[in-house]
């Protein structure tokens, strides 16, 4: 059987609910620079639920400043419309807005973009094919995976 040239690979939930817990310890204490350069807390509330949810996120910052996300899982539905949220960066805790790339064109543009500097690892996808894939390809892998990209610029 033929596999897509570009595949979800996610850790399981399992591995993430050990791991996550001891990045965002990690991401808020002063050894946080073991691990800053990559990554960073997104602290997002839930828009039913009122509570507060923080998860570790890949670090992807453009040219123009702006943090663009892998946004996947059902926290990223928190961010459409955009809204406010916190960031633990480089050990300090920022407000910041963030938007939900709802245009899967777009999305899949960036998130080539990110793919393009960060690898796949970094994303946490598979390449099967030998070259780098087009946005075309990347787009239906975000699509089965329930993933998008999300857009956060600092507000202080």
């Amino acid at each position: 059987m033929d596999r897509p040239p570009v595949e979800d690979a996610k850790p399981p939930k399992n591995v993430l609910r050990l791991v996550n817990p001891v990045l965002k310890a990690l991401l808020r204490s002063p050894l946080h620079r073991l691990l800053s350069k990559n990554l960073m807390l997104l602290t997002v509330t839930g828009r039913k639920t009122g509570r507060a949810h923080t998860f570790p996120v890949g670090r992807h910052q453009s040219p123009d400043g702006t943090f663009v996300l892998s946004a996947g899982g059902s926290w990223r539905h928190n961010l459409r419309g955009g809204t406010a949220v916190q960031v633990t960066l480089d050990g300090h805790e920022r407000p910041a807005h963030a938007t939900l790339e709802e245009d899967p064109d777009r999305a899949a543009e960036a998130f080539k973009a990110m793919l393009d500097r960060a690898g796949p690892r970094m994303l946490a996808v598979k390449i099967n094919v030998k070259r780098a894939p087009t946005a075309a390809e990347i787009r239906p892998a975000l699509a089965a995976a329930g993933r998008s990209v999300a857009y956060l610029r600092l507000t202080d």
